[in-house]
């Protein structure tokens, strides 16, 4: 393996596995929308396919190679500047192999409101061969994003209503109906830009995925503003398969990049 490879890879098992499950693009309400009142908890709820305690696993292979895992699990409910916020939270870790080139153990959450229609703060902490101590507040008020790591703080950017961090994303995809769309969009943010991602829903396919057969429909992302690996990639192609069930799962995301074949399949599920 060349350096570039070896430099690439923890790129790869995140950003190909993890992050385009968020970047799957969906309509938002372009409305801002006052935070919910505590009464209204248990309606937002049962109006989306998820709920407090739930946990996915998905396992992340390069070409052959077990490569790590990602672990999401929806936590309870918390106060963020005294208004009660949903709780996400991805830990991503590459597996002892892995390891020897490049060691992730990254740990990201993100928190929105009960309405669910907006991001209020994104945290990312790396403590393997990378090190990141990241904090994205969403100023709603003066409509901006402010990131900053380390407490290096950088000018906050403008965003528009309806934007949500990457791993909030992940969970509003599957709030949505895809079978009634042909493209869906939405802007997102990682605190240091802002912009409106796109996606076709391709059709739907039947897929088998550790012995588990689903019915899914298949949702292909433009990947003009990914960056990394897709950037330096000639003609990469990315793909997710989500569950046609209530429960909305994505079950499988396969990538064709520079270096080679990324796929990661749900393992689990609680």
């Amino acid at each position: 393996m060349n350096k570039t490879a070896q430099q690439r890879l923890p790129v790869l098992s995140f950003t190909i596995i993890v992050l385009p499950f968020y970047l799957v693009l969906l309509f938002l309400s372009p409305l801002y929308c006052s935070p919910a009142k505590a009464a209204d908890k248990k309606a937002y709820r049962n109006t989306l396919p998820f709920s407090d305690g739930e946990q996915l696993v998905y396992q992340i292979r390069w070409e052959e190679i077990d490569a790590g895992v990602a672990v999401f699990d929806l936590l309870n409910v918390t106060d963020i500047n005294k208004e009660p916020c949903r709780h996400f939270s991805l830990q991503v870790q590459t597996s002892p192999l892995v390891d020897v080139f490049y060691k992730v153990r990254d740990q990201y959450d993100a928190y929105t409101n009960l309405a669910f229609d907006r991001s209020m703060r994104y945290i990312i902490k790396k403590t393997g061969s990378e090190q990141r101590d990241i904090l994205v507040r969403f100023d709603w008020k003066q409509g901006v994003a402010e990131y900053s790591n380390f407490n290096a703080v950088k000018k906050p950017i403008p965003i528009p209503p309806g934007t949500f961090d990457p791993l909030a994303a992940f969970y509003k995809l599957r709030g949505m109906e895809l079978g009634s769309k042909k493209e869906i969009k939405f802007p997102i943010t990682d605190g240091k830009k802002c912009f409106m991602g796109r996606a076709k829903v391709l059709g739907q396919a039947t897929i088998t995925c550790f012995n588990t057969t689903y019915d899914t429909y298949v949702i292909e992302p433009e990947l003009i503003h990914f960056g990394g690996v897709f950037e330096k990639s000639d003609n990469p192609n990315l793909r997710l398969w989500i569950t046609r069930d209530d429960r909305r799962l994505p079950v499988r995301i396969q990538a064709q990049v520079i270096v080679g074949s990324i796929i990661g399949e749900l393992v689990s599920v609680k």
